[in-house]
């Protein structure tokens, strides 16, 4: 994420393209681990794999290219193709399970055929990134611009009638007279840690996808023990928890346009705590499949929801400092997210080994409550900090009028 957060300041092509070639080299090594019959294979492939993931890309892409208008609805239909790539997972993975592959071959199974599939795909994006993926302009994120003001510096021209009034040959044709802004220190950004705005975003970066890897990671053991489910099921559902991200972020995307993100962020956290609420199993023996599957719908469009103008938030307050750097809102996003997944597998594995499989479901989603029982507590106390600066919504008027 560190060598993307810092590519990405100069390039997002290549950036991509690297990308997409580690994931190609990833899918190969894994496709080719059991023919093999090598576990490092499949440790190498894991590697490429995870160092071709391009989120922080993708997210710098649209805080330095969408304006700020149109920055929620960009993230939202960021979110959605994350979505749709994760309900197509499990919906590829059941259908590949009834493919008849040859018993005799260790080439093309089950188990290896995702990854000759990705192989294809990542192909077909790496050939159209190269012909059709245009550079943006970013030269004016990367100098600073002015608004005009009278105390700017004055321009003279002189014409072909003023010449010979002039005093010397010597005297320039344009005469440029000092701006007084060149002696005025700028002011200096606070630290980081003292941005509320961009600590708030943050920390809710870590709640969603807390509470999504929780859902997610836990649903194939939770459904078995309750429920009897096999993986097909399991993965059918999942395929179906995507699907809905569709209907549900156009519903964002509209609703932008009337309310800030900050009041959406406030409102999907109630949802989200009544659903984390609701899908504890109070009375485990009469626990219904009905109960979990509505209530871990909600659980995942209310986490999904949040993610849009969460990350729009997160780029509309960041320091501008930051915003260019290679520590910009796009990596802080997938760290977030990263620190998130990993707490989330440790609280599973944990439940698990200590408390079984009866107690698994309870032992992810109570102490989730709590957490945004105190997350939507801190955004109430922040929530007038938790808006844009004005200066930088001005100077970006600024530069859409220069541009």
């Amino acid at each position: 994420t560190v060598l993307y957060g810092w590519w990405s300041n100069y390039s997002y092509r290549s950036a991509l393209l690297f990308a997409a070639c580690c994931s190609l080299i990833g899918n190969v090594f894994y496709a080719l681990a059991l023919h093999q019959n090598s576990l490092a294979f499949v440790l190498v492939g894991r590697f490429f794999n995870g160092f071709g993931s391009a989120r922080s890309i993708n997210r710098r892409f649209i805080a330095d290219t969408f304006s700020r208008s149109d920055r929620t609805s960009a993230s939202a239909a960021f979110v959605t193709a994350g979505a749709l790539g994760m309900a197509l997972g499990p919906a590829l993975a059941a259908m590949l399970g009834r493919v008849n592959f040859p018993e005799e071959s260790l080439l093309f199974t089950v188990e290896t055929s995702p990854g000759w599939v990705m192989f294809t795909i990542w192909s077909i994006f790496f050939i159209s990134a190269i012909f059709f993926f245009e550079e943006p302009d970013r030269s004016h994120l990367f100098s600073p611009v002015y608004p005009p003001t009278k105390n700017e510096a004055s321009i003279t021209i002189a014409t072909a009638e003023d010449l010979p009034n002039m005093q010397t040959e010597s005297q320039p044709l344009v005469s440029k007279t000092p701006s007084p802004k060149s002696n005025t220190p700028q002011k200096e950004e606070p630290p980081l840690y003292k941005n509320v705005a961009v600590m708030m975003t943050l920390w809710i970066y870590f709640i969603l996808k807390l509470s999504l890897e929780c859902l997610l990671s836990s649903s194939a053991t939770t459904t078995s023990y309750f429920f009897g489910w096999e993986s097909r099921q399991t993965g059918t559902f999942l395929a179906f928890l995507g699907l809905l991200m569709f209907p549900a972020n156009m519903v964002v995307a509209r609703l932008s346009n009337r309310y800030e993100d900050r009041e959406l962020i406030y409102a999907t956290l109630i949802i989200m705590l009544f659903s984390a609420l609701g899908i504890i199993a109070y009375t485990p023996h009469r626990y219904s499949v009905w109960q979990y599957m509505f209530f871990g719908i909600c659980v995942f469009l209310s986490a999904n929801c949040m993610e849009g103008p969460n990350m729009s938030l997160l780029s509309k307050t960041i320091p501008s400092s930051w915003a260019r750097g290679t520590f910009n809102s796009g990596f802080l996003a997938t760290e977030a997210g990263t620190l998130a997944r990993s707490v989330g597998d440790i609280m599973i594995s944990a439940a698990a080994a200590l408390l079984g499989f009866s107690n698994l479901l309870n032992a992810t989603f109570l102490p989730l409550t709590v957490m945004i029982i105190v997350t939507i507590l801190l955004t109430r106390h922040f929530f007038n900090d938790m808006i844009e600066d004005d200066e930088d919504e001005d100077e970006e008027a600024t530069r859409n009028s220069i541009l």
